[in-house]
């Protein structure tokens, strides 16, 4: 088994976070026009592009990290919740 040295290590933490992070705001900024798109009179095609899309990108996203290396992945997934509690937190619903 190869040892990371520490440098690699928390370049690994902090960008999975900041990546999972980022690749949370997006989506649940994809989720929300989704979900606006199924609640208007809007053609139900729209927000399935958009729930298509909005998967593709997470699991394209994710799978990079992993790639990276398994603190990445972790990091990421925590990254990724902090921003699903920091979306519900700044829209006040907690």
């Amino acid at each position: 088994m190869m040892q990371a040295s520490m440098p690699n290590l928390a370049l690994a933490i902090v960008g999975g976070a900041g990546a999972g992070f980022v690749i949370g705001l997006i989506y649940f900024a994809m989720l929300r026009r989704a979900v606006a798109g199924f609640v208007s009179d809007t053609s139900a095609w729209n927000p399935i592009l958009w729930t298509a899309l909005r998967m593709a990108l997470a699991i394209a996203a994710f799978w990079l990290l992993v790639q990276w290396s398994a603190a990445a992945a972790i990091a990421g997934l925590i990254g990724f919740t902090l921003a699903n509690l920091a979306l519900r937190v700044s829209a006040g619903a907690s």
